[in-house]
């Protein structure tokens, strides 16, 4: 009972550090970057493809999308990794 457990192929403790902390937070970071990306260049593929109704409410839709992406991504920078990177003290004695 009081073993400790042997860390198996993917050990997620690393994420409970500050370290893995700052890591998870980049990657939130990237996830919304991406996703962003992504549905820019879906709704300007679909403005491309076709110019009926359809492909505009496809492309109407794409940018909401590609702007909500782009406002969590502005929101998880300032909350998470611009105090990080501002060498916050905090951060530095945990």
């Amino acid at each position: 009972m009081g073993e400790q457990e042997a860390p198996g192929p993917f050990d997620l403790g690393v994420l409970r550090t500050p370290k893995g902390l700052l890591l998870s937070a980049e990657l939130d970071f990237l996830r919304a970057v991406s996703g962003t990306l992504v549905f820019l260049v879906v709704a300007l593929a679909a403005i491309a493809a076709a110019r009926d109704a359809l492909a505009a409410i496809t492309f109407t839709f794409g940018l909401v999308l590609a702007a909500l992406f782009a406002f969590d991504a502005f929101v998880t920078y300032r909350t998470q990794l611009a105090p990080a990177r501002d060498g916050d003290p905090d951060a530095d004695s945990a």
